[in-house]
């Protein structure tokens, strides 16, 4: 490593420079939406909770009685353009896992993709002018579209690694960023029932990445399904050893939250964050299964890109998922209160 470091380190501050450039030519371009942007991001790379907290957030929205509209880029979509997200689509390839992971989760609320998403916020507003407030998925880089509250969520268990820049640290900016930051919430990972961590320092808010339940693959979407955790359910899916499978940003997270239950895991196949499955990987991963006679789990956004394959999987054995939600602790009021301050001020004109 200590070859590396001197390039790694060239090629950090390279990146720095670069971002510091890409920052200013955004905000030189930035746009506001007639109607409150709420951001949910992170400065490091790999999966924070961006997801289920932007689902967190949009059912609370619904549960007060707002219309929220999600928007998205709509990472590995095919296109680039503005569109709706279908929810009862499984064609990712035409949204993006992520937005369509997030509609099939919110059925009462409307999500959007595109490159653009002053773009995409404001073709939402066109078909649905109810809509009172977009949340902004992973939208802390994207400085192009003005937002009324800025979070930036952390890997609680892991901070900010060794708080250098890519590619010589995990960070996407320096952590000098942190001061546009409205609020600051500390995500932890656990098993269902723990209590979250202890304090982390530099939260505004803290929550834990809980496991809500398990289903079959391909079964009515989603967390509704899974809002207690059910050990019998778990007993009945998961009667022994499992193996692993899963192309996302926190595949560690991912094992600590499964062994956080007890549940043997027997061996483990890693992908690239937002993989395209192919036949060939599903296929092995079935066959080392029933080689080993273990049950094959895997994650809620990794089950978008896999069902387009479930004739893989008619002579076992069947994908088993995993659904997750956030459990909050310290400064939760924090962030509602946050929240709904920024809707008091309502509508705004374009």
């Amino acid at each position: 490593m200590g070859i590396l470091k001197i390039p790694l380190a060239l090629a950090a501050g390279c990146y720095a420079a670069g971002q510091k450039i890409d920052r200013q030519l955004k905000l030189n371009r930035q746009k506001a939406l007639p109607r409150p942007v709420v951001s949910i991001g992170n400065v490091t790379v790999g999966g924070t909770g961006k997801t289920p907290m932007t689902i967190q957030l949009a059912e609370w929205l619904l549960d007060w009685g707002f219309h929220p509209c999600v928007l998205s880029r709509g990472y590995g979509a095919e296109s680039n353009a503005a569109r709706q997200v279908d929810k009862d689509s499984w064609d990712w390839r035409q949204f993006g896992d992520e937005p369509l992971l997030i509609a099939k989760t919110l059925p009462g609320a409307w999500v959007y993709a595109g490159a653009s998403r002053y773009e995409a916020g404001i073709l939402a507003l066109q078909e649905h002018p109810d809509i009172d407030v977009f949340l902004l998925d992973d939208g802390f880089q994207h400085r192009q579209l003005a937002r009324d509250l800025d979070l930036v969520l952390v890997d609680g268990d892991r901070g900010f690694g060794n708080k250098h820049l890519l590619p010589l640290g995990p960070l996407r900016e320096p952590l000098s960023a942190l001061g546009r930051a409205d609020r600051v919430g500390a995500i932890f990972r656990g098993s269902s029932g723990s209590e979250p961590p202890e304090s982390f320092p530099q939260a505004d808010f803290q929550a834990t990445l809980q496991p809500l339940g398990f289903r079959l693959i391909g079964e009515s979407s989603h967390k509704s399904l899974c809002r207690n955790f059910d050990t019998t359910t778990q007993e009945n899916l998961l009667p022994g050893p499992v193996h692993l499978f899963s192309a996302i940003g926190s595949p560690q997270g991912f094992r600590d939250t499964v062994s956080g239950l007890g549940i043997e895991i027997e061996g483990e196949t890693i992908f690239p964050d937002h993989h395209p499955f192919t036949e060939q990987d599903i296929s092995r991963v079935l066959d080392e299964c029933r080689k080993r006679k273990v049950v094959p789990l895997t994650t809620a956004k990794d089950e978008i890109r896999l069902v387009k394959y479930k004739s893989l999987w008619t002579q076992g054995p069947v994908p088993i998922i995993m659904e997750v939600g956030l459990k909050f602790g310290d400064g939760e009021y924090n962030l509602t209160n946050a929240l709904k301050k920024i809707l008091q001020g309502g509508r705004r004109d374009p």
